[in-house]
């Protein structure tokens, strides 16, 4: 690297000088006021470019990234009552390059300010004894996670990205980066988060959760439960490739497996020592053996409401959740103090309630026809039963008037204005809103959740699915094979020479190919369907506790791969309905699948006023990914244009 210039750097240099991406939004760093040089002498320094790093992950342009990239491009949503025309066009499927969303730099700020910490935090050791080798492997897990998870958005979001580890010191360097490819920024990333995942501590305090303390410092910063989902997912988007063979993907299907395992086996651990007892699912522990909180804390109406929704999404930091980007900490009587990023205004723009204007507003399939009574589960539609609180708690619809509003993150704890125990829980209300009219508290900013829990279990029953349908596949094809080799020599023959030179019979033959798919840890593929089915059932249950008594609206085990998949697209989706999820989602199914059948299928509805021309576009694998942003382009003649978008007339380059 050149010698760095003695002269103050600042900020928007910093970074402008990295990629060639738009220096806006760019404040946080302190070196805009200090001599670059006699900035990184002891612990001080890294701590608080370290915390730079937060806040930068915390902006506002990251958050609505998230939210716009992953929820609104998804059939969970569509146009609310007052949008840009950028947002407009995205949810019809007709993104041009000068839309504002294809905007990579605030994720990349991000990255760059991570890779400084590390670069320069090596030699802070060796000038101050303070800072310690303990102190610099906390530093790397924490600058790891936030760095990687930005890099994993930007794949899912865009596919192939510049990708470098390197920082950007110098205004003299020239980072005109080509794009790597997909797969090599995943193996990158895995190695990665790998080598450091057990750096982070298991907890930043020694408190048990008890009710009404703040559990902040474990969420929202890094602990290696959070580092453990990250590698969880990692393997899951490495896995589902469907170019990959199925011994690949076993591969790395096995490993999210063990990953997921680490953290359910901690949770385990952390709940048997006291934490958050009094508030666990008892019955879904009983039966399925995860400590998940219970919507229902009481026998009868909850006056506050659902208690596990307004713990994870109004108070925050709750025990389920793994890591999430905190703009408010809770304090005595549920009022909060805002951190120093000026609070969450992304979901109270984008989501806000029917009292005022919002981008987005929950879809109509998600209430396509109202569940009765007398109806029993089925995954012919999301909500078929009317006992689910994530259709209660998550969104709200007036058949009359036929507004719809999103309430999860908005509503916070405030439930006030019940006035009949059938508006939680019961069956037959499941449009009830908590209020005809909730306005967004504007005290109130609510926590990003990147990773809890359910989550976990969801992970984890994804890669049993995938690994157990693989592992029947192999003993298939392992059947078919030495059916095959038989009818092509005599029966006789064959016999005679398996005895004269101590051969093995078919079946052991085949027993012997199934455990080379398999492993010798893992179980048979029915055992780990039903474990999946479990996990599932497990999710499910802690919203519909009124299961214990109607069977008839829990789902029942399927028999097929493609009932197995669906039953798991649901249930992921009725759990993170407006978390960023559902887009994603689509995109790794149709990645596994080699095909976009199942996303055009979800986003038919979506996309059909945007004419045949987006419909024909979506057949398409590169359409799922955002086109590179036209000033990019020009900013960056390495650049490779998606072969989705090159038809406009600004982007002939390929």
């Amino acid at each position: 690297m050149k010698k760095i210039k003695n002269r103050i750097l600042s900020a928007v240099a910093l970074v402008a000088a990295g990629f060639g991406f738009s220096s806006c939004d760019i404040d946080l760093l302190p070196l805009n006021e200090v001599v670059y040089e006699n900035f990184w002498t002891n612990k001080d320094d890294v701590e608080s470019v370290v915390t730079s790093c937060y806040g930068a992950f915390s902006s506002q342009n990251v958050l609505t990234r998230l939210a716009v990239w992953g929820e609104c491009r998804s059939d969970n949503v569509q146009a609310g009552q007052s949008q840009s025309d950028d947002l407009r066009f995205l949810l019809k499927g007709s993104v041009k390059t000068t839309n504002q969303f294809c905007d990579w730099s605030s994720l990349y700020k991000v990255i760059n300010y991570c890779n400084i910490a590390m670069y320069e935090a090596p030699q802070v050791m060796k000038k101050d004894p303070n800072y310690t080798e303990s102190d610099y492997r906390v530093n790397k897990a924490e600058c790891s996670f936030i760095r990687d998870y930005c890099y994993l958005t930007l794949i899912k979001t865009f596919r192939d990205v510049p990708f470098t580890l390197e920082p950007s010191l110098d205004d003299t360097q020239t980072y005109r980066l080509p794009q790597t490819k997909f797969e090599a920024v995943l193996d990158t990333l895995i190695a990665d988060i790998e080598s450091c995942k057990d750096y982070a501590p298991l907890r930043n305090n020694n408190q048990t959760l008890k009710s009404g303390v703040d559990n902040t410092t474990n969420t929202g910063k890094v602990t290696r439960p959070a580092m453990y989902a990250l590698l969880a997912e990692l393997y899951l988007w490495r896995a589902s490739d469907y170019k990959l063979s199925k011994a690949e993907q076993n591969d790395y299907y096995r490993k999210c497996i063990d990953c997921c395992d680490w953290i359910l086996n901690y949770k385990m651990q952390r709940y048997d020592e006291g934490d958050a007892k009094e508030d666990i699912d008892q019955e879904v522990y009983k039966d399925y053996g995860y400590p998940l909180l219970a919507e229902e804390i009481s026998v009868g109406h909850n006056e506050n409401g659902p208690a596990a929704t307004t713990a994870i999404f109004g108070d925050g930091a709750s025990f389920e959740t793994l890591f999430e980007i905190t703009y408010h900490n809770k304090v005595a009587n549920r009022s909060y103090t805002i951190s120093d990023n000026n609070g969450n205004h992304v979901i109270e723009q984008m989501y806000g309630t029917s009292s005022r204007s919002q981008w987005v507003k929950a879809a109509e399939s998600l209430f396509e026809s109202k569940p009765t009574t007398t109806d029993t589960y089925s995954d012919s539609r999301l909500f078929s039963v009317p006992s689910d609180y994530r259709s209660i708690a998550s969104f709200y619809y007036n058949e009359e008037s036929g507004v719809s509003s999103i309430y999860k993150y908005v509503v916070g704890t405030n439930w006030a204005g019940v006035s009949s125990s059938t508006e939680y829980g019961s069956v037959g209300s499941t449009y009830v809103a908590p209020r005809s009219s909730l306005p967004y508290d504007n005290d109130f900013h609510p926590n990003w959740i990147l990773y809890r829990l359910t989550e976990i279990m969801l992970f984890r029953a994804e890669a049993e699915i995938e690994l157990a349908f693989n592992m029947d596949a192999a003993d298939k094809e392992a059947q078919e094979g030495e059916q095959k080799a038989d009818e092509e020599q005599q029966d006789d023959a064959d016999n005679a020479d398996a005895t004269q030179n101590g051969g093995e019979s078919n079946e052991a033959k085949m027993r012997k190919a199934s455990v080379l798919v398999r492993g010798n840890s893992l179980t048979t593929p029915d055992e780990l369907k039903l474990d999946a089915f479990n996990l599932i059932s497990a999710v499910y249950r802690r919203s519909n506790p009124v299961v214990q008594t109607k069977k008839q609206y829990a789902p029942v085990q399927p028999e097929t791969y493609d009932g197995y998949h669906k039953l798991l697209m649901n249930e992921r989706r009725r759990e993170f309905l407006f978390e960023g999820k559902r887009f994603y989602d689509l995109v790794r199914a149709s990645r596994r699948a080699g095909n976009t059948q199942e996303m055009r299928q979800s986003l038919a509805t979506k996309y059909s006023e945007a004419g045949p021309a987006v419909a024909i576009k979506l057949i398409q694998m590169g359409f799922m990914y955002m086109p590179v942003a036209r000033k990019e382009m020009k900013i960056n003649p390495a650049l490779v244009q998606n072969e989705s978008y090159l038809d406009e007339d600004e982007n002939k380059k390929q």
